[in-house]
């Protein structure tokens, strides 16, 4: 009977050529990396919540940087294969923390500059100081290379494949890639001697990455991990900055036109026919007080609201971010709005107050922090991309209310001429007028 067995398991080895394939790709570092390539390229897109951290000795602990961001990868139509990052940094353990809002692709770096109202874009070029200390810290930008690990596999002085290890669920391969020390004379390509990835053993896509510098007394390790993987398709919007209509644009990636030699011929101008009377074109005008859409959406709270369960009552929608600097601004005073209906209820027509967050990366902290400011409005955090779609928001924070016979009765943002306060204000009045008899 064991002999039988052993012929079976022989046999079923010799007809399954896949299983040894991922077999052999378990002992072999370069393959691991090669196939992860081929991942990246065959993949649509993913997106997924990333870290940074540090490790080190005492004497440089507190000077690295830390960081929790929301991170989209895939192919914009403008910027080609680009990583979207949305989320803080701190550049050492005591400094304050940065928002940031960036893009990078192989040509171009592009960021939001809430500061100065401006959205940059600038070449891969520009120099470091001129940018935000994130892009110095993009420890994943292998992933949108057009040859993924090709340079580490070049010049490395070693690959070595170390113990399976579990990140965020997943079970990867490890491969330690220590670099080759630069020739006399030649100008070192980073700080760092040593680099870890750790490749997932079902998709082959990473899941984490450590730089580590070992220079005598200056040890250090700068990790990256992804987790949450979710490997879809991203939408435009996802892979770009979030631009509102009031910033301005500075582009340095566009040349200049060149100059062409001049059209020497008389272009002779059409005229209108004279038969006909000339009539100025109309523009057509934007109806008052227009129908909500049809929208539907959950609430922390497991409460599904939706145009239908909102009839016959004033509905506050709040679209922000907790992220955005207006946003952390204009919060605690809709908390003021909706504590008044609260507190104060108007018996024929209540009026309900929902904060919307989105595009965020950490869920959990928004909920915290609604909690902790003990805010009075209901709050809803990264819905359905359809429902700021339907609603045309462009700029955070927007605050939108709709009267009880589902019309849009009010939809505003802040504006260099409408802060915080007059926001809320206006909010308060178009309510007003809402319940009046």
């Amino acid at each position: 009977m064991t002999k039988y067995l052993h012929i079976l398991a022989a046999l079923l080895l010799t007809l399954s050529p896949l299983s040894a394939r991922s077999s052999a790709q378990e002992t072999d570092p370069q393959q691991i990396l090669q196939d992860s390539a081929a991942a990246l390229a065959a993949v649509p897109g993913f997106s997924a919540k990333v870290t940074l951290s540090g490790e080190g000795s005492q004497m440089i602990l507190s000077t690295l940087p830390s960081m929790t961001a929301r991170l989209t990868m895939g192919t914009h139509p403008e910027s080609g294969k680009a990583l979207h990052m949305l989320g803080e940094l701190r550049a050492t353990e005591k400094a304050a923390p940065e928002s940031f809002d960036i893009v990078y692709s192989q040509d171009k770096y592009i960021w939001a500059d809430h500061a100065k109202s401006t959205i940059n874009i600038r070449p891969p070029s520009v120099s470091a100081r001129l940018r935000p200390t994130v892009f110095s810290y993009l420890l994943l930008a292998e992933l949108i290379k057009d040859n993924p690990f090709q340079k580490e596999l070049d010049t490395a002085e070693s690959l070595e494949l170390e113990p399976q290890q579990t990140i965020a669920d997943a079970l990867c391969n490890v491969v330690l890639i220590t670099r080759a020390k630069p020739a006399k004379g030649a100008r070192p390509t980073g700080a760092h001697t040593k680099e870890r990835w750790f490749i997932g053993a079902q998709d082959n896509l990473p899941r984490r990455v450590e730089q580590i510098t070992d220079a005598g007394m200056i040890k250090a390790t700068l990790i990256m991990e992804l987790s949450g993987l979710n490997i879809a398709p991203q939408s435009d919007a996802d892979l770009d900055v979030f631009r509102p209509e009031t910033y301005k644009v500075s582009d340095t990636t566009k040349r200049a036109p060149q100059s062409q030699a001049p059209n020497n011929k008389i272009k002779t101008p059409t005229l209108p026919d004279r038969d006909q009377p000339f009539t100025k074109p109309t523009q057509p005008q934007t109806p008052t007080n227009p129908p909500a859409p049809n929208y539907t959406f959950t609430d922390t709270t497991g409460t599904e609201i939706s145009r239908n369960s909102q009839a016959g009552r004033i509905t506050v929608l709040y679209f922000f971010g907790s992220w955005s600097i207006p946003s952390k601004q204009t919060t605690p005073l809709l908390s003021t709005l909706a504590n008044d209906y609260i507190s104060q209820p108007n018996p024929n027509t209540p009026v309900d107050t929902f904060a919307i967050a989105l595009r965020e990366s950490d869920p959990t902290t928004v909920t915290q922090a609604h909690r902790n400011n003990t805010y009075a409005h209901r709050l809803t955090i990264n819905p359905l991309k359809t429902l700021p779609n339907l609603f045309q928001i462009r700029v955070y924070p927007t605050i939108i209310v709709i009267d009880d016979n589902n019309r849009i009765i009010y939809k505003e943002h802040l504006t260099p001429d409408r802060n915080a306060q007059a926001l809320i204000d206006e909010t308060k009045a178009a309510i007003t007028k809402a319940l009046a008899p």
